[in-house]
């Protein structure tokens, strides 16, 4: 299976603009955890036009601990109403970006690592299913399993009609497909049925 994006540590911009640290001057560490288990840490250091990143890589499980440094430069494009929006620029292309991905012992734009979005490997049947479990759990109130019941409090009935029309149409197109899909087993496996 092909890495994807959802499956790397990442350094957000955005996140660390929420959190306050931006700031000049600012150290501290960025943590990651899967299931409640830590899986790795950068320290920080932000300077005015760059972020000094410093952590360990380690290539293979035998391989010995290597120490990284990056210098990520920030730079700054105004908004519309006022005040700026600051982005990191790639070390890999040197695009503006406001995520870098980790891949081996170096953190990039996804592009630079050739990473796609989870969502990018799905074939179109798992696709029409994820956008069935998304609208399902965005109209009713009570949804699991490709099932729901009651329509969601502040969800005026036209729109809740109007989407429903949607799950439904959608619900035709899965089972469409598995159709589809099952047929195509069968004639694999020169299945008969009586």
């Amino acid at each position: 299976m092909k890495l994807t994006v959802d499956e790397t540590k990442k350094i957000d911009i955005r996140y660390m603009r929420r959190e306050g640290l931006l700031k000049p001057g600012m150290t501290g560490h960025l943590r990651w955890s899967y299931r409640g288990q830590p899986t790795g840490n950068i320290h920080y250091q932000t300077h005015k036009d760059y972020i000094a990143i410093n952590y360990r890589y380690k290539a293979t499980d035998t391989a010995e601990w290597e120490p990284v440094s990056e210098h990520i430069i920030l730079e700054q494009t105004p908004c519309h109403f006022g005040g700026y929006r600051q982005w990191f620029k790639c070390l890999g292309c040197t695009r503006r970006v406001a995520v870098l991905c980790q891949r081996g012992k170096s953190f990039r734009y996804r592009h630079c690592h050739k990473l796609p979005y989870e969502s990018q490997l799905l074939d179109d049947l798992c696709r029409l299913i994820e956008q069935k479990h998304k609208l399902g759990k965005r109209i009713f109130a009570f949804y699991e399993y490709g099932d729901g019941w009651g329509k969601r409090k502040g969800l005026h009935w036209k729109e809740y009609d109007r989407k429903l029309s949607k799950f439904m149409e959608l619900d035709a197109q899965i089972h469409a497909g598995l159709n589809r899909r099952n047929q195509g087993i069968e004639r694999q496996i020169g299945y008969m049925p009586d």
